[in-house]
Formats: C-alpha cells, sequence, structure tokens
C-alpha cells in the first residue's frame, strides 16, 4: 500500500477547515485545533510508515504513540480516511485497521469502530459512506455499511446495514428511515 506525497499533499490540504487553504491557515489550525493535530499527525505517520525507509517507519510509530498517549485516539495507518473529516472533540476515537471512511464524516468523541472477529466474512471492518454523522460513544463493529447522509446516535451499538438517510439508535440500534 503505498501513500504518495502528492496524495498526503492533498488530504492535508482537504481537512484544513477554511476555504482559505494557504499558511496562514494551516498556521491557524495547527496551533488552535486539535481535530486538525489528529488528522495531521495520522495522515504524516500514515506517510512515513508506508514510506519503505526504516527510520521514517519507527518516526511512523512515535507519532502513532503519542496520537494514543497525547489524545487517547488509535487510529491505524490502515485505515483509509476520506477528506473533509470532523473530529469535534478528538479523545478516544479507535479505528480499527480496515475501516473505510469516506467523505466529510464527522465523529464525535469516545466513537469505536471495530472488527467482528468473525474469520469466514470477506470484509472484517465498517464502511462509512459520505456525510455521516457519528455521535459521542457510538459503537460500529463488524462488516456493516453505515449509508450516507446517516446519523449515528450516541451510544448506539451498529452491528447490522444503515441505509442511507437515516438515522440509527439504541443499543443494539434501532433504525428510522428518513432524517427529521
Amino acid at each position: 500500500m503505498k501513500y504518495s506525497l502528492s496524495n498526503l499533499i492533498r488530504d492535508i490540504r482537504d481537512d484544513l477547515p477554511t476555504k482559505n487553504r494557504g499558511v496562514y491557515s494551516f498556521l491557524q489550525s495547527y496551533l488552535y485545533s486539535a481535530s486538525f493535530r489528529v488528522l495531521l499527525n495520522h495522515r504524516l505517520g500514515k506517510y512515513f510508515f508506508f514510506s519503505g525507509n526504516f527510520v521514517l517507519r519507527q518516526l511512523a510509530l512515535r507519532y502513532k504513540y503519542k496520537l494514543i498517549t497525547k489524545r487517547g485516539c488509535d487510529i491505524s495507518y490502515k485505515a483509509v480516511l476520506g477528506k473533509g473529516i470532523k473530529l469535534p472533540h478528538p479523545i478516544g476515537i479507535v479505528i480499527g485497521e480496515g475501516v473505510i471512511i469516506k467523505d466529510y464524516v464527522m465523529i464525535f468523541q469516545q466513537v469505536t469502530f471495530g472488527s467482528h472477529g468473525k474469520k469466514d466474512m470477506d470484509n472484517f471492518y465498517p464502511t462509512i459512506e459520505n456525510k455521516v454523522k457519528i455521535f459521542a460513544g457510538a459503537k460500529i463493529i463488524g462488516a456493516v455499511n453505515i449509508g450516507e447522509n446517516s446519523i449515528v446516535g450516541a451510544n448506539t451499538l451498529v452491528n447490522r446495514d444503515i441505509p442511507s438517510n437515516s438515522v440509527a439508535y439504541g443499543i443494539p440500534c434501532k433504525i428510522k428511515d428518513s432524517k427529521l
């Protein structure tokens, strides 16, 4: 899995919160946005991890260690994160290695994306489509698909597919077909 420098720069620019994505915006986000720092740390670490260079790989492992100890987040370098991801309160987020998160997804604190541990299934991890909001404490487990424009409520256990434009809530999740 190769993560190119041009992809790294594009992804970092897409993570900037403002339309003006220049040096000033980068510095302001770097200094004052915990969400941007988490994503920057992850994206740089991912680039270093897959670079093939021993020293850069060690630096990537250091970045991961700092992300876990400082923010309490554990985001696998093998996970796929799209552009425009927002982490309003980036504490305690866990994203497993096979997770695919597409564009413009909002993830709040203490959310876990993980495997169900079943060896016989093709995809062990969830896929999150575009423009999904996942609120605090949600747990998304297994080879589930969260449809586009859906909302996952706080403390919801998602263990089945959620259709597009739906609201999921409860343990185990119940689905309301359309958003209000």
